[in-house]
């Protein structure tokens, strides 16, 4: 007389399989918290420019142009690890801004600031990540007003 099978059938083991896989949902950084701090996204100045900053496990992506004057920075931690990002301007190796903490994975946070023309690096340095790969050099430029007809 056959064996009597006991357990799971292969089709249940497929289907908890699959309940699995689809509620872990995308392979890669963690979901957003849904947290956002800070001022609004919306600039209500025409003159003021809107960057998005990613910060991943271990690198920092950014335009690699800025316009100067009033920025907005919209900041969103990818990576699996804390982050922090500071802007040094390269010539004089002088901090110019600092976030106020550390975004934590998953973490989105909006901030605004004045940066002048120049060469600057973004850095974080949290637990060696500089040395990591997480530094990005961009120009702030000046934008040439726009011309009103002769």
């Amino acid at each position: 007389m056959p064996k009597r099978c006991t357990g799971p059938t292969p089709i249940a083991l497929i289907v908890i399989f699959t309940l699995i896989i689809s509620a872990c949902g995308e392979v890669g950084a963690p979901p957003s918290s849904g947290r956002e701090t800070g001022a609004a996204v919306v600039a209500t100045d025409p003159e003021e420019a809107i960057m998005e900053i990613e910060l991943n496990d271990f690198n920092v992506v950014m335009s690699a142009v800025m316009p100067a004057g009033r920025l907005t920075l919209r900041l969103a931690n990818r990576g699996f690890q804390e982050h922090n990002l500071f802007f040094v301007v390269v010539e004089s190796d002088s901090t110019v801004w600092e976030i106020e903490r550390r975004l934590s994975p998953g973490e989105r946070r909006i901030v605004t600031l004045d940066l002048e023309a120049g060469t600057y690096w973004a850095v974080c340095d949290v637990s060696g990540h500089e040395d990591k790969g997480m530094a990005w050099e961009f120009v702030v430029e000046e934008t040439a007003p726009s011309e009103s007809g002769s």
